[in-house]
C-alpha cells in the first residue's frame, strides 16, 4: 500500500462546489470515496482513494465525524487540503453505484444498547447514515420539513422502489453532496444542479426512543394506554411502567409532550395513524416481544401537518 503523502491548495469561488464525495468518519478515516470531473477538485489533484488528514492545519482524528469533515471542507473559501494516497479504483464506484439500488452505499454507525430492568432494553437513536442514490431517485421523491433550523423528512415517494427500506420518517438531514443544508430550498437545488449521484447525510430519527420490551406469557398487559399513534398514560406497576417509559417524558422545542409510536417491531406506524386497533395488533403480533419506536407527539403533529398540506401527500406517507 502507498504511502504517497501530499497536498492541494484549492481557492473555492462564491456559489462554487468543490466536487467530492466523502465516506468513513467516526472511527474510520475520512476519504475521498470519488471526485466530480473537471470538478475544482479534479483541476486540483484530488482524485478517489485519498485519505485526507487534515484541512487547514485542522488534524482529521480517528472520531472525527463525517459532518465535521463536512463542516473543515465548505467553511473557508481558501482550502489547503493534506492527502494520502491509500487505494486505487475507486473512480469505478460512481459507475457502479448509479447502476441499480443494490449498488447504492450505505454506511451507519449503530449507538450501544444498554440493559433495563425487568427484560427491558432502551436503545439509544442518532446514528449517522450516508446514503448513495441515483439522481433520478432523489430529485422531487422527498417531503422534507423545516423545524428548528433543521431539516426534516415527513414522507418520501412510495412509489419510488429504489427509496424503500432506506429512511424513516424523523430522520435528520444533514447535509446533501457534502453540503450542510437548513431549508427544502436549498436541499432541492443542490439536487438539482448535481450532474452525478446524490449522497444524502442523515441522522437516524435523534429525537426518538425506543424500547425493547418482553412478557412471559401473552396475556400479560404491556401496561400502555394508546389512542391512534400517540402513548396517553402508563399502566403503574406495568411492564412500560417498570422500565421506566412515562406518557409526557418526551420533549420538542425545550416543553415537555407526549410520545406518538412511529415504528413497532422495525415497521412503521403512519404518521396519519387513526386506528387504534390498528396498532394494538401490531404491538401484539410478536407475542411476547415487541419492539417500539416513539418520538415527540409535538414534532410528529409537525411533520403530519406538512404532510398533509403537500397536494399529493398520499403518494408521501409511509404506510403503516
Amino acid at each position: 500500500m502507498s504511502e504517497d503523502i501530499f497536498s492541494v491548495k484549492i481557492d473555492v469561488a462564491e456559489g462554487e462546489r468543490l466536487g467530492i464525495l466523502l465516506s468513513g468518519g467516526n472511527g474510520t478515516p475520512i476519504e475521498i470515496r470519488s471526485v466530480q470531473e473537471s470538478s475544482i477538485a479534479d483541476l486540483s489533484g484530488l482524485s478517489g482513494g485519498l485519505q485526507i488528514l487534515s484541512v487547514n492545519n485542522v488534524i482529521f482524528a480517528p472520531n472525527t465525524s463525517h459532518q465535521e469533515a463536512i463542516i473543515a471542507l465548505t467553511s473557508s473559501p481558501v482550502l489547503n487540503i493534506s492527502v494520502k494516497r491509500i487505494a486505487s479504483g475507486y473512480e469505478e464506484l460512481d459507475a457502479e453505484r448509479e447502476k441499480t439500488l443494490e449498488n447504492d452505499g450505505e454506511k451507519m454507525e449503530d449507538k450501544d444498547v444498554r440493559d433495563m430492568s425487568n427484560g427491558v432494553k432502551k436503545t439509544e437513536i442518532g446514528s449517522t447514515l450516508s446514503l448513495y442514490l441515483q439522481k433520478r431517485h432523489a430529485i422531487n421523491n422527498f417531503l422534507l420539513v423545516e423545524v428548528s433550523s433543521s431539516l426534516w423528512l415527513a414522507g418520501w415517494n412510495q412509489k419510488e422502489p429504489a427509496l424503500m427500506g432506506k429512511f424513516c420518517v424523523g430522520d435528520q438531514l444533514l447535509s446533501v453532496n457534502g453540503q450542510p443544508v437548513t431549508s427544502v430550498a436549498e436541499a432541492n437545488n443542490i439536487m438539482e444542479i448535481t450532474p452525478g449521484g446524490v449522497e444524502l447525510l442523515l441522522k437516524r430519527m435523534p429525537l426518538a426512543a425506543e424500547y425493547k420490551m418482553y412478557r412471559k406469557h401473552e396475556d400479560v398487559d404491556w401496561g400502555m394506554q394508546i389512542r391512534q399513534n400517540r402513548l396517553v398514560d402508563i399502566i403503574h406497576g406495568g411492564i412500560a411502567w417498570t422500565a421506566g417509559l412515562q406518557p409526557f417524558s418526551a420533549e420538542f422545542a425545550d416543553k415537555a409532550c407526549s410520545w406518538a409510536i412511529t415504528r413497532v417491531n422495525m415497521c412503521p406506524v403512519s404518521i396519519l395513524c387513526h386506528s387504534t386497533d390498528v396498532l394494538l395488533t401490531k404491538i401484539d403480533s410478536g407475542k411476547t416481544d415487541v419492539i417500539i419506536t416513539l418520538q415527540p407527539s409535538e414534532f410528529i403533529t409537525r411533520l403530519s401537518n406538512s404532510l398533509l398540506d403537500h397536494k399529493n401527500y398520499e403518494d408521501f406517507v409511509v404506510r403503516s
